[in-house]
């Protein structure tokens, strides 16, 4: 097994510089024919296919993407993101034994190589992308409220009873926005959806696939 693990992160590691490399590659080459957009999107996700007490949690999205600057309406673009996404859960005790709520905030994290269309229409525009990401960690944030109001907050790696996760994601996303300008800078603004279409953790009856939406801040360098 940890022959295993080594090897995985090894792959990781390649596959981040391999992307890096590619960036480097293509801006140096004629940077006039690209752009950079910096993004960062907040968003509710959660898991289909609800089971307890599942709620939606507060998730985060950050890449960096390449867009090719064609005269047409349609450029071409490639991206290397984080996803952090999942879900929560929370039981309510009352008082009882001193507890008033438990919550598990699930966070399931990727590193993850977007590649899509950016579409023109008029003011706006329509970003549908299809990716393929890295299973870097699953971390679960139990956080403890007592009756007395003091809060006791704790994470740990997430150990299944059963099944395993998937080491590989394949996203897809679409995301809708405008871009405008402040002084000499150029931003962009919209919303943006996201589902993953394959499981979180494969081999288990619960079908579970992340999903999210939230909004998009980014800026166009």
């Amino acid at each position: 097994m940890k022959i295993i693990k080594v090897e995985t992160k090894k792959v990781k590691y390649l596959i981040l510089f391999m992307v890096l490399g590619v960036f480097q590659s293509l801006f140096s080459q004629d940077h006039k024919k690209f752009s950079l957009t910096i993004e960062y999107s907040p968003n509710y996700s959660r898991l289909t296919n609800e089971v307890v007490n599942e709620r939606f949690k507060l998730s985060h999205n950050a890449l960096l993407r390449m867009s090719y600057l064609s005269n047409g309406k349609i450029k071409p673009t490639i991206g290397l993101g984080f996803l952090n996404t999942g879900e929560l859960e929370r039981s309510d005790f009352g008082g009882q034994l001193g507890i008033e709520t438990i919550k598990f905030v699930h966070n399931y994290n990727y590193l993850y190589v977007p590649i899509g269309a950016k579409i023109s229409l008029g003011q706006f525009y329509v970003l549908p992308e299809i990716g393929l990401g890295i299973n870097i960690s699953n971390k679960t944030k139990q956080i403890t409220e007592f009756t007395n109001g003091d809060i006791e907050k704790e994470t740990i790696d997430i150990q299944l009873i059963a099944g395993e996760f998937n080491n590989l994601s394949i996203p897809i996303s679409l995301s809708v926005g405008t871009d405008f300008k402040i002084a000499s800078k150029s931003f962009s603004t919209g919303i943006k959806g996201y589902y993953g279409l394959n499981q979180v953790v494969k081999d288990v009856p619960r079908d579970n696939h992340y999903f999210g939406i939230g909004l998009i801040i980014a800026m166009n360098l």
